[in-house]
């Protein structure tokens, strides 16, 4: 505990005080530990204490274990039924400040004893070495040891402003999207086509290379309503666009693949009443999502 608490605050003297314990005695049995272990755990350089990498190692593996004995604790004990503790959760950025941020308070409002971190990335944060909890994650997962549960499909549309429409022509066939402009999500969306399923089944790629880039969902609806041009992005983003009129959808016979929804955890034989609390929760939340499509499966 001596070095956990270090690590996790920075310093001997923070830890102390958490601990309630004299400095000199917690650097005492952090050397200890270090001498049993035949590993320097951390750099007491400056004011500050950081782990090494073995420490850091040491601290992340250690750190599992002491949360899995806490669970089993609770479990025994009876305190699934109230979930309590730190519950960290990382998403995208954009599906983070949308909903996840609103249901982590309107969970807490149900479970007051649960604290949370949520962490908004552009890329996959990896659980383990950030010790995430649940990660809400849209598209193919690597094949790994994390357990996900599909919370639902994530539907994708093709979208222009009516200005735009009015201006370079409604698309009859998805060929006469190769003349249009787009709003792309990424500047390497320039060199893959767009691929449309056509109701036969048959797919279509359409060329795309002129338009702007905005690596931001909020942000690209906000120049597609502009009349930026033609975009191809997740149903729920332009759902209350699309019911207004400010948007309108492109060739709707002809579908973009759509994306599968999941909540990861990393495997576990006893699940924190938090962790399997909030998945429940997650789960009911997606349905009232005007553009996702919830379903219902096992863990795996």
């Amino acid at each position: 505990m001596a070095f956990l608490k270090t690590v996790e605050l920075g310093s001997i003297r923070a830890a102390a005080r958490a601990l309630g314990q004299d400095p000199t005695g917690i650097s005492r049995r952090i050397t200890q530990l270090e001498t049993r272990l035949g590993a320097k755990l951390v750099d007491r350089s400056g004011s500050a204490t950081r782990a090494t990498a073995q420490g850091q190692l040491y601290f992340d593996r250690l750190k599992g274990i002491l949360d899995q004995l806490d669970a089993l604790e609770a479990e025994i004990g009876g305190e699934t039924l109230h979930p309590s503790g730190l519950l960290r959760v990382t998403a995208a950025i954009d599906f983070g400040q949308e909903f996840l941020a609103p249901w982590l308070v309107a969970f807490r409002d149900v479970h007051p004893d649960v604290e949370f971190d949520l962490v908004l990335a552009s890329g996959f944060v990896d659980l383990n070495q950030n010790n995430i909890d649940v990660a809400v994650r849209a598209g193919r997962l690597p094949d790994s040891n994390l357990m996900a549960r599909k919370l639902a499909d994530v539907p994708r549309v093709t979208v222009a402003s009516p200005d735009y429409v009015a201006r370079r022509g409604m698309p009859r066939k998805p060929e006469d999207l190769g003349e249009h402009d787009f709003v792309f999500f990424s500047p390497a969306n320039r060199a893959q086509p767009l691929e449309l399923t056509a109701p036969d089944g048959s797919v279509v790629r359409v060329p795309r290379r002129r338009g702007v880039a905005i690596n931001a969902v909020r942000s690209v609806v906000t120049a597609v309503q502009a009349g930026q041009g033609v975009h191809t992005g997740p149903r729920w983003a332009f759902a209350r666009q699309l019911a207004t009129g400010a948007v309108v959808e492109l060739l709707p016979e002809y579908q973009v693949a759509g994306l599968p929804l999941y909540a990861v955890r990393q495997a576990s034989v006893v699940v924190p009443a938090r962790i399997s609390h909030f998945i429940e929760f997650l789960q009911a939340r997606v349905q009232e999502v005007d553009g996702l499509v919830p379903v219902r499966g096992p863990a795996r």
